[in-house]
């Protein structure tokens, strides 16, 4: 298998985000007067943008309160989002040697794009991803394609030079409507049987294995 570009997923990919995401999930749920929810809970949530996960996490019966609570969390976690969160081991290592090899990395996320670009900024050097794109007004979230397409364009290639590594429905889902291959993350927020179910026919248990693939 060879690649000339990499795009990759963010959260449960790249970085593990789960508590920093529970932590303020649960602070703007609090403020709100609702129940916490529990990081495993939080892990089934995340992966399709935070309305979404607002949504999940308030339940049917407060379905109302979902754009507030989308609000606040924005602001709650653009202010916590660096706390508890870590990169995974061996990702950094895996990252210089792609880059060494002359190979186009990106991020796309569900996240939003100033928390992106932070989260980016903290734990990469600045000259890893180009670009870092997240969820921002007028652009459609994974697993629309576009933005995939839309990241070819911009390196001149093809859908068969790219891979997609992710950990989520979401990741997969992106790939296949974009034509290029996936790449299922074991380590992250979802389960093999959930990865291959969303239809990711290579699955990697540890970020060397990107290496491994493409050599």
């Amino acid at each position: 298998m060879t690649a000339k570009g990499i795009i990759f997923d963010l959260d449960g990919t790249l970085v593990d985000t789960l508590d920093d995401l529970t932590d303020s999930m649960n602070a703007v749920l609090t403020q709100l007067g609702q129940p916490v929810r529990s990081p495993d809970e939080c892990r089934t949530m995340i992966g399709h943008g935070l309305h979404t996960f607002a949504a999940r996490a308030l339940g049917p019966q407060q379905a109302h309160l979902t754009d507030t609570l989308v609000a606040r969390m924005v602001d709650y976690y653009q202010g916590h989002c660096l706390l508890k969160t870590v990169s995974y081991s061996g990702i950094d290592e895996v990252l210089q040697v792609l880059l060494q090899r002359g190979i186009r990395l990106a991020v796309l996320t569900n996240k939003n794009q100033r928390v992106a670009e932070m989260i980016c900024r903290h734990y990469f050097d600045p000259d890893v991803f180009d670009p870092v794109i997240g969820a921002a007004e007028g652009r459609k979230v994974k697993p629309d394609p576009q933005t995939t397409l839309d990241i070819l364009k911009q390196w001149d290639l093809s859908p068969d030079e790219v891979l997609f590594v992710g950990d989520s429905e979401p990741d997969i889902h992106t790939a296949i409507a974009a034509g290029v291959r996936s790449v299922g993350c074991e380590w992250g927020f979802r389960s093999k049987d959930q990865l291959l179910e969303a239809g990711a026919v290579i699955i990697i248990q540890h970020p060397n294995q990107i290496l491994e693939w493409i050599d």
